[in-house]
């Protein structure tokens, strides 16, 4: 088996290694062949965690209301639902163990009602409820929704997307019922969003390795052939990539100081070629945990200067990009969030990005609030589009309102989809939980925090300020992107790191005097005391 690329998780590589020579007498082998330095260390870390028995935490989703909203019209066009024995039954299906009473009553509600009261009952409902004797009957047409409405991957994609598929790049020339026509994009990079085309993020069980393989290996950086008979050793790589790995390590930490761990943060500035500041926050906790705490950091910098910072998170950190005016003592960045608000902040963050509009789409059409078919027809994607954005705007007026009237603080209204579909962006596409746990250690005291201005980007921070699209937190096109103003050395050597920020006394001379002011009047003098 050739691997291209990490994996990102233990289960997945265990998986596809143990597919090759899959016979009666056959021995599964696998090679791993990263892309970048970031991925060696990560499949050394990999390598050692398999070795070890390492596997992740098969996590189920607690009650997604969603799919349960689904499974209620499925349930009530097949027989007349009793409330309480419809309760007790979904009670018993293990995600649903601890289904609040509220909720499920949230929802036959909805159902009921209408998902949108202001638009009244021919707006979604697809139950009928008979409140005397607590039962609920299906609809007319409650059955062929059920059955009809189905997942469809297309519905948020058009003509001119690209995407991936295994390590082939396709381009979308039109979507049509049922099918999607494409054609070859001869390697182009994906312009889908990581919202809807993310690569997938490395596992919470893989981050803490990959830390871990960081810890021990740091010691040994004083030794190179120590260091490199430790990886070929522990790691299963080949000599090649142990001599790479240590170079690329060791000249992280001249320029830092220390390696990045979990125990280990380090916040990192330096200019770019525009005269702004890149802000690199080198915290290898996994792209979900970080998209949450980039999100975090964003929103708080822009109650605090008043200005959207663009903005990336990748598995390895956070990236910031700043303007002049953003200046601050770097150290204070460990101190800009705190345990107890970050749910305010970070659901804000949220609603403002484009990650809830296509979760909302997700949960709408799945809770069949929105219907996917009609008169056994596929309703087309763009139509489908405008009735969830209008279904949003009729239960979630504020998310829809214009910006001249936005207030600030938005208010999430109390009502299921709306529940449930932020709880899938604090949950699925970020990590709230794990960030959460990650500041509450900050602030006991338990991490070491470092804040290095350097003169250059360390070698970590390259990956980072080169990321793929679907790593970006913000808008900003890739020509736009302010981290692209950054130049980039090609040296390993940390003593030629170390001596970077060394000057030379004929150059400051010479920069002196060709600062100096060339006076040639009064005038010119009074205007120059004046600056």
């Amino acid at each position: 088996m050739v691997q291209l690329e990490s994996p990102r998780s233990f289960s997945i590589a265990v998986q596809r290694i143990g597919r090759a020579s899959h016979h009666r007498t056959g021995v599964p082998k696998g090679r791993l062949f990263p892309a970048t330095r970031d991925q060696l260390v990560e499949c050394a870390a990999l390598v050692r965690g398999i070795r070890r028995g390492n596997l992740e935490e098969t996590s189920i989703p607690q009650w997604p209301l969603d799919v349960l909203a689904q499974q209620l019209v499925a349930m009530a066009a097949c027989e007349d639902l009793a409330e309480d024995d419809a309760y007790a039954l979904v009670r018993r299906a293990w995600p649903y163990r601890s289904l609040p009473r509220p909720e499920f009553d949230a929802l036959i509600e909805m159902h009921a009602e209408g998902v949108a009261r202001r638009a009244g009952r021919a707006q979604g409902a697809r139950l009928h409820r008979d409140g005397v004797h607590r039962v609920v009957k299906a609809r007319r047409g409650s059955r062929i929704a059920a059955l009809t409405s189905g997942e469809d991957w297309a519905v948020e994609s058009m003509a001119g997307d690209i995407f991936l598929l295994g390590n082939q790049s396709w381009k979308i020339r039109r979507v049509e019922a049922g099918r999607v026509r494409v054609e070859n994009a001869h390697g182009a990079p994906p312009s889908l969003p990581f919202w809807n085309g993310e690569a997938p993020g490395r596992t919470p069980e893989l981050s803490e390795e990959v830390s871990r393989l960081r810890e021990e290996i740091e010691p040994l950086l004083d030794e190179p052939s120590r260091a490199e008979e430790f990886l070929v050793r522990d790691c299963a790589v080949a000599q090649a990539g142990a001599e790479q790995i240590v170079r690329y390590l060791r000249a992280a930490r001249a320029a830092l100081g220390a390696l990045p761990t979990q125990r280990t943060l380090i916040a990192e500035r330096f200019f770019d070629e525009s005269g702004g500041m890149q802000l690199v926050v080198h915290a290898p906790f996994g792209a979900k945990q970080n998209r949450a705490f980039g999100l975090a950091l964003r929103k708080r910098f822009c109650r605090t200067f008043d200005f959207e910072l663009q903005a990336a998170a990748t598995d390895e950190g956070i990236l910031l990009s700043m303007g002049p005016q953003n200046s601050f003592p770097l150290e204070s960045i460990f101190e800009f969030l705190a345990p107890g608000t970050i749910d305010e902040i970070l659901t804000q963050a949220a609603l403002r990005a484009p990650m809830w509009g296509v979760r909302w789409r997700w949960n709408a059409t799945r809770s069949l609030a929105v219907l996917r078919s009609r008169a056994g027809k596929k309703i087309p994607f763009n139509i489908l589009r405008m009735r969830t954005d209008d279904l949003l705007a009729q239960v979630f007026p504020a998310q829809a309102q214009c910006q001249e009237h936005d207030t600030g603080v938005i208010e999430p209204p109390d009502h299921p989809l709306i529940r449930e579909t932020l709880r899938d962006c604090l949950n699925e596409a970020m990590d709230i939980e794990g960030l959460r746990g990650l500041l509450q250690r900050m602030e006991r005291g338990e991490l070491r925090l470092l804040a290095r201005d350097t003169a250059e980007p360390s070698p970590l921070s390259h990956e980072i300020l080169n990321s793929a699209p679907y790593a970006y937190l913000d808008d900003a096109p890739l020509e736009e992107r302010r981290s692209r103003a950054v130049q980039l050395r090609r040296t390993l050597d940390p003593g030629d790191a170390a001596s970077l920020g060394a000057l030379d006394a004929a150059a400051i001379a010479e920069v002196v005097s060709q600062a100096a002011p060339d006076l040639r009047s009064a005038d010119e003098l009074h205007d120059l005391l004046l600056t």
